[in-house]
């Protein structure tokens, strides 16, 4: 069964790499295939998020250095992480240094369970497959 998780997250104006805004992201085990950050208008590239598990591994993005940033956007991050060991969780870190206002982001994460998880990428395949075949019989 699909389970999906969602959190609206305010960062506060002027949100420093030092003092970051802190959350722990409750999960239940399973396969994240999909990781959505919604960044409201008015961010511009300045409001930055990361998400990271047992606070060092990098899982959004890959790169623990660096950060998630947008504007008046959703973005979608396709993957594919077992959750499959206590904590069942993720952090989310936020920062927003220079800005004036606060911003909520918005953060979606769709979870599958290992089993079916598995199999996405052949049903992808066989799609792709079906597509070629049927060609112009498209209904």
């Amino acid at each position: 069964m699909w389970m999906g998780f969602a959190w609206d997250i305010t960062i506060s104006a002027d949100t420093v790499a030092t003092a970051p805004k802190s959350q722990i992201l409750k999960l239940t085990y399973g396969v994240i295939v999909k990781i959505e950050v919604k960044f409201p208008r008015g961010c511009h590239g300045m409001v930055k998020i990361r998400l990271t598990r047992g606070g060092l591994f990098g899982v959004l993005p890959r790169n623990p250095d660096e950060w998630v940033t947008g504007d008046n956007e959703a973005i979608e991050f396709p993957m594919y992480f077992e959750i499959d060991d206590e904590p069942r969780e993720l952090e989310f870190t936020g920062i927003s240094p220079d800005t004036v206002f606060e911003h909520t982001v918005t953060v979606r994460i769709s979870l599958l369970p290992k089993a079916v998880a598995s199999m996405v990428p052949f049903m992808k395949v066989l799609t792709k497959v079906f597509e070629r075949i049927l060609g112009p019989f498209k209904v």
